[in-house]
């Protein structure tokens, strides 16, 4: 049994390339979720998040459990949006868990304006839950904080 045990926990374990691999896969799936948030894209946009297995922590301490709840709360938001001036993160962390699981956790600036003509500033931080069950690296949970 404990032979059995100690094959399966060196299994679960990444090499250093596979890390870097799995990285590489969730900087790159970061850089496209933010192309399409500051372009207004908002069908690529929504296409990063599983939609099965999908929970946000709002930054006002509100939950939603069901993707389209989330998705019927941001969709409004863009009617008032004319583009955002500018859209920065950093710093970006990554912890990979195993395979198909890794935690992306940032910093972001952000000015945008509003069709009003009014520009909005705001920071703050976020936390990804990020999982490759599928074969696409999708969101799973996001938690946000402002500054």
């Amino acid at each position: 049994m404990l032979l059995l045990s100690a094959c399966g926990v060196e299994d679960s374990q990444l090499t250093e390339d596979q890390e870097i691999l799995i990285q590489n896969e969730i900087e790159d799936a970061f850089t496209e979720l933010r192309k399409a948030a500051k372009t207004l894209n908002h069908e690529r946009y929504l296409s990063f998040f599983d939609e099965t297995s999908f929970s946000v922590l709002n930054a006002d301490g509100t939950t939603l459990r069901i993707f389209e709840a989330f998705k019927n709360s941001y969709l409004p938001q863009l009617k008032h949006i004319k583009a955002y001036n500018s859209l920065k993160f950093d710093p970006v962390n990554i912890n990979v868990i195993d395979t198909h699981n890794a935690i992306l956790v940032n910093e972001y600036s952000a000015e945008v304006m509003l069709k009003s003509g009014e520009v909005i500033a705001t920071s703050g931080a976020g936390i990804q839950f990020w999982s490759k069950r599928t074969g696409e690296w999708k969101l799973v949970h996001v938690s946000d904080v402002t500054k």
